[in-house]
């Protein structure tokens, strides 16, 4: 029989500490071979008049556990507007024969926070004295929760659009922090001066064009339809992914192929693309200060293992 753990279950055994030492130990794991994330797949079908979208994110930690995280959207064609959503996480204890679902919602947006945050860890110069954020959403609240645990920088600027858009992020995620939280209106203040920059928009134009040279970039991306940084950072300094080849179905990975152009990405032995796994264990040292893009499209590796914490901590 399988049990179903909810995101208040979940929010009850794990603090943002956890989520971000929970995807700490995944990259490093990852990085060793120990877990395995392959290419995600997404199927697109009909179901009467509405369009359904199914994207499914395998991965597995060899000997203990396999899961997946599987989104399902449906789409109202008449209507031209999303029907619904489910997204579920399916894992199973392979010692114990245990089989478990778990609400995605907070594992997605915690782990996804965490990600960025570490890519700074691993990559930037230390210490990050002034983290900057672009985008309020669940997504970007994860992310200053994330910073702050990992960096303890002095302060982080956040910025959107709208003023209610940042007042909402100020009274939704102000109070978690224990650095200085300061909003602002535009981009230009926002990374002014800032170590690192973090963005989270789903835009369909480059809202980041460049930064300092020595500033980091962690970019939550995986989406075609995205493009946050301009295509042209991508040659210009050095890109650790998270999956080498999964990154290519994001917005700007897709515009620098159209130009028969190159990611400027960081190779091992026979040619091979260092990922965050690589920077986790500590590989990728030499890079720091050098002003790394950090790019995430989401692993299924940091959903199984922060799954598995859960579940270890409640069964």
């Amino acid at each position: 029989m399988r049990q179903y753990i909810s995101d208040e279950q979940i929010a009850s055994v794990m603090t943002t500490r956890d989520f971000v030492e929970s995807c700490d130990e995944a990259f490093r794991l990852y990085g060793l071979g120990k877990m395995v994330s392959p290419m995600r797949k997404e199927e697109v079908s009909r179901e009467g008049e509405m369009d359904l979208f199914r994207l499914v994110m395998p991965g597995w930690w060899k000997g203990r556990f396999t899961g997946q995280k599987v989104i399902e959207e449906r789409s109202d064609v008449k209507m031209g507007r999303l029907g619904s959503r489910t997204a579920v996480i399916e894992l199973e204890d392979m010692r114990r024969g245990d089989r478990i679902s778990f609400d995605a919602e907070r594992i997605t947006n915690m782990r996804t926070g965490a990600a960025g945050a570490l890519g700074a860890k691993y990559l930037a110069k230390s210490p990050v004295r002034t983290a900057a954020i672009l985008g309020t959403g669940r997504i970007a609240q994860a992310l200053g929760r994330c910073i702050d645990v990992a960096l303890a920088p002095e302060v982080i600027r956040v910025t959107s659009r709208t003023a209610e858009r940042r007042a909402a992020y100020q009274a939704e995620v102000g109070g978690d922090l224990s650095c200085d939280l300061d909003m602002v209106a535009d981009i230009e203040a926002c990374i002014d001066g800032a170590d690192a920059v973090f963005t989270s928009v789903p835009t369909p134009e480059p809202i980041l064009f460049d930064v300092e040279s020595h500033v980091h970039i962690s970019v939550i991306g995986g989406d075609g339809r995205s493009t946050q940084l301009d295509p042209g950072l991508l040659t210009r300094r050095f890109v650790v992914p998270d999956h080498g080849e999964q990154v290519l179905k994001s917005g700007e990975f897709l515009a620098l192929c159209q130009r028969d152009e190159t990611p400027r990405w960081v190779k091992g032995e026979g040619d091979e693309i260092l990922n965050i796994g690589h920077a986790a264990l500590g590989l990728l040292g030499h890079l720091r200060g050098q002003g790394c893009i950090a790019y995430s499209s989401g692993l299924a590796v940091q959903d199984v293992h922060a799954a598995a914490t859960v579940w270890k901590r409640i069964r």
